[in-house]
């Protein structure tokens, strides 16, 4: 049903309280996944509660933040509970500059996902300028000077970087540009042929669709027009019916009378007309 009746809501509630409570023992609370491509479509139970009950308001969006918020602490990079705060103040936030700051923030140190962190800039079309250069701030953090292993792992980081921005359909050329003078980057020249590579691909599927979906128009409006010229058969009501069969035997009858009268008169003039004669 559209409504919900109170007792699902009752249900909503519960569960919420439940999932809550014991996400610390079976883990759905944690998130030890570090890396930039795995597992980033995964979705735990938690999750796919959130997207199926906060629609129906038997939780209101506004509790859950809360009590999340409360389970999490202070800490930013916590992992616990990390994604399911993302997805209640994308979804359901106020969509003001602090709130994309704050997502972006729980995908970038509390998951520590940067595909995910990526996936959000280019779906936050308002504040994406602003997500972006925090993305790139975040992966070109200057290293200290005798720290060799932070540089690598900076040039590695803005890899991840590009990788990400490719399969999410981002502009490659203005995060090329954003590269710091002397960061060295494993592999770059592959990367940036694969996204190209991939970007091509991209666009011959999108063309493909569309002149299959111009090749699907064309042939319905031909079968519109074919069915348009087309005669339609009209179904009488058996009441109607028997008004048209009785007004065509009134009809009849009063042509039936008509001709008598007619037949009559004609003899009686004839009769008359014989008779002056004699």
């Amino acid at each position: 049903t559209a409504v919900p009746p109170n007792s699902i809501t009752d249900l909503h509630r519960i569960q919420f309280s439940l999932f809550v409570e014991f996400a610390e023992e079976n883990g759905s609370g944690r998130n030890t996944d570090a890396a930039s491509f795995t597992e980033v479509d995964r979705e735990t139970p938690f999750m796919a509660f959130l997207k199926a009950a906060l629609p129906h308001a038997g939780v209101q969006p506004e509790n859950v933040r809360q009590m999340l918020e409360s389970h999490r602490g202070s800490r930013i990079d916590s992992p616990v509970f990390a994604r399911e705060l993302a997805f209640v103040i994308e979804k359901f936030g106020r969509g003001t500059e602090e709130d994309a700051k704050e997502t972006l923030d729980l995908y970038l140190r509390g998951l520590q996902n940067l595909y995910l962190a990526v996936s959000f800039a280019e779906r936050s079309k308002k504040h994406t300028g602003i997500l972006w250069d925090i993305l790139v701030n975040y992966c070109t953090s200057p290293p200290a000077p005798d720290d060799a292993e932070q540089q690598i792992n900076s040039g590695s980081l803005f890899g991840s970087l590009l990788e990400a921005a490719a399969h999410c359909g981002a502009d490659l050329s203005s995060l090329v540009s954003k590269i710091p003078p002397g960061m060295a980057i494993e592999g770059l020249r592959e990367k940036l042929i694969s996204s190209v590579i991939d970007y091509r691909h991209k666009v011959k599927i999108h063309e493909q669709a569309s002149k299959i979906q111009a090749d699907d128009k064309v042939g319905v409006l031909r079968e519109l027009s074919h069915l348009s010229r087309r005669g339609s058969r009209i179904s009488v009501s058996p009441s109607r019916k028997l008004s048209n069969i009785s007004t065509k035997l009134s009809t009849k009858s009063r042509l039936q009378n008509e001709r008598t009268r007619l037949t009559n008169i004609s003899a009686f003039t004839s009769d008359t007309f014989s008779l002056s004669i004699r």
